[in-house]
């Protein structure tokens, strides 16, 4: 198994993560509020059900695979990255400011913000709430470990658009539930979601490209699509019902950032093949064989 995971570690870890998640949210999507098995979760449960399958996703998907890989010192620099916070003053502006505002300003464009000083205490207490149930688990496999191994093959852009596309498919037994805080009336929102997704793909690749692979910085950027969603709702006193304005603001903020760094993304060359800027994807040393092991992906 080891040896096939050295052979084919993006493949593994996608396998993992997906199966991971799957497997975790399980006794949620199978519930009565989900394929319609005979039990309901209370709303603790399904918070601890909904952290299971975060952690036993992408999460520990990118740990195993990192450690068969590359060893412990590569699960060291994996996890490291995210607490590195030096990075161009822009790319912090653009996690902290230009992604909430960009998922958030069409919906207060369409309904004036109550205005209410109330809600500053809980939109900053869900800020870190949001912080802590879902981009930290999520992040260090998705930019962390399956970004750098699809620049070996793919151009920047690419590489950020297939992410995203794998992003949201890895979302799909949580269409099936009512409590999952996405929109979700019609076939439109798929699209919708599918769209948001893939934009923030290419926004969250440039920052972590961009800052050398700071995962804290793509971390941050997540967590402000997750946050800025719940402060429309919360600011217009109304429930987010439509995910098309966030998805339209993203994809005009993923549209600016091609531009503007005009196909890189943060990397310094946009052939496939080059890899982006974060530490070198070496080889570990087999702890039984005492040799390298290879990697094909």
């Amino acid at each position: 198994m080891t040896d096939l995971i050295r052979r084919h570690p993006l493949i593994a870890f996608l396998t993992m993560a997906y199966l991971g998640s799957w497997a975790g949210w399980s006794p949620w999507w199978l519930s009565e509020s989900g394929l319609g098995l005979p039990y309901e979760l209370p709303v603790s449960a399904i918070a601890g059900v909904n952290q299971l399958g975060l952690f036993a996703g992408p999460f520990a998907a990118a740990l195993i695979v990192t450690r068969v890989v590359e060893g412990r010192e590569g699960v060291r620099r994996l996890l490291r990255r995210l607490v590195r916070w030096r990075a161009h003053p822009g790319l912090h502006a653009l996690a902290l400011v230009a992604i909430p505002v960009a998922a958030g300003a069409g919906y207060l464009l369409v309904r004036a913000p109550a205005g209410d000083p109330g809600l500053i205490a809980p939109l900053a207490i869900t800020y870190a709430t949001y912080l802590l149930g879902g981009p930290i688990q999520e992040e260090p496999g998705w930019r962390g470990f399956a970004l750098p191994r699809l620049r070996r093959r793919l151009s920047p852009i690419a590489a950020a658009l297939v992410l995203g596309v794998i992003h949201c498919f890895w979302h799909a037994p949580l269409f099936l539930t009512r409590e999952w805080d996405t929109a979700r009336g019609d076939a439109g929102q798929l699209v919708a979601y599918l769209v948001l997704t893939v934009s923030l793909s290419v926004v969250l690749s440039w920052l972590a490209s961009g800052s050398r692979g700071s995962l804290m910085l793509a971390v941050l950027g997540h967590n402000g699509v997750n946050w800025a969603l719940f402060a429309a709702g919360a600011l217009t006193g109304s429930a987010v019902t439509s995910t098309w304005p966030a998805a339209l603001g993203l994809a005009a903020l993923a549209l600016a950032a091609i531009a503007l760094t005009r196909g890189r993304l943060g990397d310094t060359d946009v052939r496939p093949g080059s890899g982006p800027a974060v530490e070198p994807l070496t080889s570990a040393r087999s702890p039984a064989h005492g040799r390298a092991a290879p990697t094909a992906e």
